[in-house]
């Protein structure tokens, strides 16, 4: 069996139980998946998946596949990079896949101090929230990925590494009318028309919340985009209101926009990175995770006496 081929096709199938789905995220025909899982059904005499109008879902021998599966591509993933390191101890892509927060704030100097120290290595940044980066990280197509540690990871070969202390705020362009008052309260936000990333479900749940613990109805969204940067051209130009993590504050004031000044922020979380335990063999990897600390740290320094 091509343990690195039909079975990884297995795996995202099951995971997104859509076979369009898994093929961009294998980047494959569809045509060329539906092969592999035909081949594994074959292999071990018995239908993997039941086809529905509207997916897949497991048979009971598929879910036994599964267990065993997520375990046997554990280990071959942890062994290649072992085997790959031993070898060279070096690595010819660094794959990264990171959120908004990192994107802005935090890894273009470590790209650059990246690409001096380490020119032999390609850098390869995928942007997204953590969210749909994960799975292509337990598939091997991510080294690293950085975001928020809020998903709990019950694999044994992926740490969780802790880097920034979150807080999320609200963006508004410079003349809003909330930037006038010193202190803005949920009542105040109430009414205001709200963006939302719609990849970042963990947000969305985090500015439900923060209207429900104070007692009062959750916003609607009036526009919802997949798009960040097409969510930030709405906040510039008109009178939106869009979640994002105070962080980013310094780094969106030249464009017109600004943090509101929130008497508490709709949620705290810590950021970090995911990444393979074997992955931390590479130089590479360790070199990055170093510079982030250091830059997460001084970006720590700059925002504490404001909030």
């Amino acid at each position: 069996m091509a343990i690195d081929r039909n079975l990884f096709a297995f795996l995202a199938v099951a995971e997104t139980g859509n076979l369009t789905a898994a093929a961009e995220q294998l980047h494959l025909a569809q045509p060329s998946l539906t092969k592999r899982l035909k081949l594994l059904e074959d292999e071990y005499g018995a239908r993997l998946f039941e086809r529905h109008p509207r997916g897949m879902t497991l048979t009971p021998v598929g879910r036994v596949l599964m267990d065993h599966a997520k375990r046997i591509e554990q280990r071959y993933i942890q062994a290649r990079e072992a085997i790959d390191a031993e070898k060279t101890n070096k690595l010819e892509r660094l794959k990264i896949g990171a959120g908004p927060l990192f994107q802005r704030a935090l890894l273009a100097n470590a790209f650059d101090t990246l690409r001096q120290e380490f020119p032999e290595t390609l850098l390869e940044l995928r942007a997204d929230v953590h969210e749909q980066n994960l799975p292509l990280l337990r598939h091997g197509h991510l080294d690293v990925v950085f975001g928020a540690l809020i998903t709990e990871i019950d694999e044994d070969d992926i740490e969780a590494i802790g880097l920034l202390k979150v807080h999320l705020g609200a963006l508004a362009h410079l003349d809003h009318a909330l930037h006038g008052k010193t202190s803005v309260t949920i009542r105040d936000l109430a009414a205001c028309p709200w963006i939302l990333y719609s990849n970042d479900k963990d947000t969305s749940s985090m500015v439900r919340g923060y209207f429900v613990r104070n007692g009062l109805t959750p916003p609607t969204f009036s526009i919802r985009t997949s798009s960040y940067e097409f969510g930030l051209d709405m906040v510039a130009k008109g009178n939106y209101i869009m979640p994002i993590p105070a962080e980013l504050d310094q780094f969106l004031r030249p464009s017109g926009m600004r943090v509101l000044p929130l008497d508490e922020p709709i949620d705290r979380f810590i950021s970090g990175a995911y990444v393979r335990s074997s992955t931390l063999a590479y130089p590479v990897v360790r070199r990055l995770l170093e510079l982030i600390r250091q830059k997460a740290n001084e970006l720590q320094i700059q925002l504490t006496p404001k909030l």
